[in-house]
């Protein structure tokens, strides 16, 4: 399995699509935090889920999730917390892929993808990471990541990265993952 996170507009959800193309099952972790919902309002990934859900909890509904072919692809985690756990209690390999790039990147390709001005890209890129305390957490994401992709350059080299990174995680000393 591979969690993937980053920053605000760096690639998670291109690299999910490629993922796909590639075999594997992708699945946005809106959908599982939507299973935890009831109880007292709170936000997480923009989902109003019961406030203090227990990591085992989600795991529990993530292996729900984990019957069929292909491994699995989680996108968006952004509490590091969280994404390390699964990875440890994951039954089989799992790895955590943290996709960045520079800021001014992240606002150009936002503005030309939207149309909207690079000023209220930049506006929606900080909040985004604001608000999913991205900055704060950026040293501990350094630590648990197993692969760290710099998409800052053109998408040949960004789909490289992510090719080679579910490539390795499916092969093992006994051969290919299920």
């Amino acid at each position: 399995m591979l969690l993937l996170a980053g920053t605000s507009e760096a690639g998670k959800s291109s690299a999910g699509e490629y993922l796909a193309t590639l075999g594997a099952r992708r699945v946005k972790i809106r959908t599982i935090l939507v299973r935890l919902s009831s109880g007292r309002e709170t936000h997480h990934e923009g989902v109003q889920t019961r406030e203090d859900f227990e990591y085992g909890e989600f795991i529990a509904r993530l292996l729900e999730s984990g019957g069929g072919e292909g491994p699995l692809a989680i996108e968006s985690f952004i509490d590091v917390a969280l994404a390390d756990r699964v990875k440890q209690a994951w039954p089989a390999r799992c790895s955590i892929m943290f996709i960045t790039a520079p800021l001014p990147v992240r606002v150009r390709r936002l503005a030309a993808a939207t149309g909207i001005s690079v000023a209220a890209a930049e506006r929606v890129i900080r909040s985004k990471d604001e608000r999913k305390r991205v900055n704060e957490q950026l040293c501990t994401w350094r630590v648990v990541t197993d692969y760290w992709i710099d998409n800052s350059a053109d998408i040949v080299t960004f789909k490289t990265r992510v090719r080679e990174a579910y490539e390795s995680l499916q092969t093992t000393a006994e051969g290919t993952q299920p």
